[in-house]
C-alpha cells in the first residue's frame, strides 16, 4: 500500500513539474494540492516528495515546509460558507467561464459530496445530467471502489451551461488554484470543505447515515451488499429528501 501510494504521489508530481523539479514548481503544486485534500494528505504528500528529491541530492527540500497536523476539532460548514467561497472567487480578473466552472465545481461538491480530486478527473461520458447522477468508475475513486453520485436540479443547471463553456472535459486538476493563486487574501473554505458541507447537511436534515456513507463512498462504513442493492433511482428518492440548494445569485 505505501508503495502504491508513494508512486501515485510521486507521478502526480513529476507531471505537474513536467519531469523538471524546481522549487518554485514544487512550492505551486503544494500551494495546488493545498486547495484539494486535508492537512495530513498534505504532509504526507510532502514528505514522500521530499524523500524523492533528497535520494537526488536536491539542496533546496529544507525550505518545502509541511502543514501543521494537529487535531480540530471539525470546522462547520453552512451554506453562508460556500455561497462566501464562490463570492470570492467571483471577485477574481478572470475569463467569465474560468469562474463558471469554478463555480459549478463548487456547487457539484457541495450538493453531491463528491472529492476534488474526483470532480477533477471526470469526463462528460460519466456524468447523466439529465438524470442527475455520476457513474464514478472504480478507478476514479479514493477507495477504489465505483459508486453512484446525485446532484440536484441546482448542479443540473449548472452542469448544463458548462457543456457549452468546455465541451471536451468539465473541469481541470487546476479548476479552482487558477483562480486562487491570484488571490492576496486566500479563501479560508475551500473546495475540500464542500463535502463537508454535504455531510453535515445531511445530518442535519435527518436522513440515514448509511445513505450519505453510500453516496460519500466510505465503503469502510457500510456493508457493500447492502450498497449494492440500492438503485440510482433508490438513492435519488432519499436524497432528494435533503435540501442542499445553495440559491447563489
Amino acid at each position: 500500500m505505501r508503495i502504491n501510494a508513494l508512486k501515485r504521489t510521486i507521478t502526480k508530481y513529476a507531471k505537474h513539474v513536467n519531469f523538471k523539479a524546481s522549487l518554485n514548481k514544487t512550492i505551486d503544486y503544494i500551494n495546488q494540492r493545498r486547495q484539494e485534500v486535508s492537512n495530513r494528505t498534505l504532509a504526507d504528500n510532502i514528505q514522500m516528495i521530499k524523500q524523492f528529491l533528497n535520494e537526488y541530492n536536491v539542496n533546496w527540500t529544507e525550505k518545502i515546509n509541511k502543514p501543521n497536523v494537529g487535531r480540530k476539532r471539525p470546522k462547520r460548514i453552512d451554506k453562508k460558507d460556500v455561497n462566501g467561497l464562490i463570492d470570492q472567487l467571483e471577485d477574481v480578473d478572470i475569463d467569465y467561464k474560468y469562474f463558471y466552472r469554478a463555480k459549478t465545481a463548487v456547487v457539484l461538491s457541495a450538493v453531491s459530496g463528491m472529492r476534488p480530486w474526483e470532480i477533477y478527473r471526470l469526463q462528460w461520458n460519466e456524468l447523466n445530467v439529465d438524470e442527475r447522477i455520476v457513474e464514478l468508475p472504480a478507478e476514479k475513486t479514493k477507495t477504489k471502489h465505483e459508486r453512484i453520485v446525485v446532484f440536484n436540479e441546482e448542479a443540473q443547471n449548472h452542469l448544463t451551461k458548462l457543456m457549452d463553456l468546455f465541451e471536451e472535459q468539465p473541469f481541470s486538476t487546476k479548476t479552482i488554484y487558477c483562480l486562487t493563486k491570484k488571490m492576496k487574501n486566500k479563501p479560508d473554505v475551500k473546495l475540500k470543505h464542500c463535502r463537508k458541507y454535504f455531510s453535515q447537511q445531511w445530518d442535519r436534515e435527518g436522513l440515514p447515515t448509511s445513505i450519505k456513507e453510500m453516496l460519500l463512498g466510505h465503503f469502510g462504513n457500510v456493508d457493500l451488499r447492502n450498497y449494492d442493492r440500492q438503485s440510482a433511482e433508490d438513492l435519488k428518492q432519499i436524497y432528494d429528501r435533503a435540501e442542499f440548494k445553495l440559491n447563489h445569485n
